[in-house]
């Protein structure tokens, strides 16, 4: 491969690819070990003030943010987030109550349509009856 000579057109790739794919995993080892998680406390406060608003306004958002320690483009993105899994967790619930009512209705209809087979069959029988006694 690299015989101290000068490097051929696939010995140069091998060492640019290699190298920036071995730079970029160390970055992303950085940055996944420096992400700072937040406190107990703090998702707390964040969680209380979630529940009586959404959606803050710049200046709360500000007054919170210096309240916790936190910047804040770091409560922003947590009150963006929490909306995110709320709507999410919300469409779930939803989508559970839908289907837990399309299943009684479903098996609503079924249960009519066995009656309206029964009903069916019991009237072409009395219309048999009726007619072998004439």
């Amino acid at each position: 491969m690299f015989d101290g000579g000068e490097l051929s057109a696939s010995d140069s790739e091998f060492f640019t690819t290699n190298f920036n794919h071995s730079n970029h995993s160390e970055l992303n080892k950085k940055r996944i070990t420096t992400k700072k998680r937040f406190s107990d406390d703090q998702i707390r406060s964040l969680e209380v003030m979630f529940e009586s608003e959404s959606k803050l306004e710049p200046r709360k958002k500000l007054q919170l943010a210096r309240e916790l320690g936190l910047q804040p483009r770091q409560v922003a993105i947590w009150f963006q987030n929490k909306r995110a899994r709320y709507k999410s967790k919300q469409l779930e619930r939803d989508y559970n109550i839908l289907m837990a009512n399309y299943n009684t209705l479903n098996s609503q209809f079924e249960a009519l349509k066995k009656e309206k087979q029964s009903l069916i069959l019991l009237l072409f029988i009395l219309s048999c009856n009726r007619f072998s006694h004439m």
